[in-house]
């Protein structure tokens, strides 16, 4: 088989939009619907909240980095306390003590944990971006299916209008006939009879295209006017392969990003942390010097080591669950390609049964009207009857909707392929 390339030429289009939503322009190209449609989409809220909390989350950590400042006191009542005996005398402690003070810390080297938190929160926020855009992707699929029924119901009422306009002269040829008395009335009543049928039929359809229409308005926020048209892209099918170009392939690669950073996180914590300290305050007795049983001020500072070199086996156990969460991502991505492929090739091999389709449908409707242009002359020369000429604008009409509907189908299905891959 040979390969379908589809070449897109999108054409510029300027139209413009009230304050109310209302669309002045009755030409909109199918993407503009698409941006619409996700614009007005409730979830779309969940975008800004990602960025705010985001930008909380890493002001957050960058704090982390500063001087920590805390106001710390304690009072104590003991029932014994330190007896120095010296000669005769003797110095002893207060049993009731107490102290307060202002305590400062600074990180001098956290051994990478502020980074690793920092890139594990960026991560985070960009999963569940590209989670919202896999979510949002859905929308052209549901804009794709209103707007080719729409086009396809408008295409229905145009051949039933011509169907009806073509039945509507030989009512006239008819009822000149009947006048004249070479023609029965009741074959002036059966194709006036088929006329209605026809009338009511495009009634049905014109309320079809109008609640089509109201579903496109409800899902894209906007008003239509009445006559509004979709510009669709311009395809020319030549068999070859694309390029794909959805969400979920760099939702993947970002979820495996994430697991990195807490594969970073868990290697930091096993590393020396060194923090400066200092206190300020006071105390009775005086916590520093314990031959002073006075209230007295005091101050110390020095240079803190923590090291957690032993964590029992946790931080390796931690990291062989990320990468089987890292290989289960693979998995996913390829069953998603999988499924991908097994779809283009389905619609690859419709659009080659639909043109085939369509050339013979093409050379039905040819010959179905070839056989209605010489029923109207056989029932103008009374060689038919009613009945049977009406058969045949039925079969004329059938040929005709199919072929449309077939040509709409390919055009649907080409810019549903085009979607799956992602070139919309």
């Amino acid at each position: 088989m040979n390969q379908l390339k589809l070449s897109l030429f999108l054409s510029s289009c300027f139209f413009s939009v009230s304050v109310l939503g209302q669309i002045q322009s009755n030409s909109i190209p199918l993407e503009e619907a698409y941006r619409w449609a996700e614009q007005h989409y409730p979830l779309i809220k969940d975008s800004d909240l990602i960025d705010k909390i985001e930008a909380i989350n890493l002001n957050n950590i960058g704090k982390t980095g500063l001087p920590k400042i805390s106001l710390n006191g304690q009072g104590q009542l003991q029932s014994e306390n330190i007896n120095i005996p010296i000669g005769d005398n003797a110095i002893n402690a207060p049993l009731e003590t107490f102290s307060a003070y202002v305590g400062i810390d600074y990180d001098l080297y956290d051994g990478g944990i502020k980074k690793a938190q920092k890139a594990s929160e960026i991560a985070s926020a960009n999963v569940e971006r590209k989670s919202l855009e896999v979510q949002l992707r859905s929308l052209k699929d549901r804009v794709n299916t209103i707007v080719f029924v729409i086009a396809l119901s408008r295409k229905q009422k145009q051949i039933l209008q011509t169907s009806k306009e073509d039945l509507e002269v030989n009512i006239q040829s008819l009822q000149a006939g009947f006048e004249n008395g070479t023609v029965l009335e009741s074959e002036v009543t059966k194709l006036m009879v088929r006329q209605l049928e026809l009338t009511s039929e495009i009634i049905k359809t014109e309320g079809d295209i109008r609640t089509y229409v109201s579903l496109l308005e409800q899902l894209t926020g906007k008003t239509f006017p009445e006559d509004v048209q979709f510009e669709l892209p311009y395809v020319v099918p030549t068999f070859q392969a694309e390029a794909i170009n959805r969400p979920e392939e760099l939702l993947f690669d970002n979820q495996k990003s994430l697991f990195a950073a807490q594969e970073a996180s868990i290697a930091a914590s096993t590393r020396p942390k060194i923090s400066l300290f200092a206190q300020g305050g006071v105390g009775y007795p005086n916590p520093l010097d314990f031959s002073d049983i006075s209230t007295a001020t005091y101050a110390l500072g020095g240079v803190k080591l923590k090291w957690d070199f032993l964590d029992w086996g946790k931080g390796k156990k931690e990291r062989e669950r990320i990468k089987l969460q890292q290989e289960q991502i693979e998995v996913d991505r390829e069953l998603f390609l999988f499924d991908l492929d097994s779809d283009r090739l389905e619609y690859q091999e419709d659009m080659a049964a639909l043109q085939v389709q369509i050339k013979n449908d093409e050379a039905i409707v040819s010959m179905q009207k070839d056989i209605l242009t010489q029923s109207k002359v056989q029932l103008d020369n009374g060689v038919i009857n009613s009945n049977d000429y009406v058969t045949q604008v039925n079969a004329t009409l059938n040929a005709e909707q199919q072929l449309e509907f077939n040509k709409i189908q390919l055009q649907q299905t080409i810019i549903n392929y085009l979607t799956l891959i992602g070139q919309l």
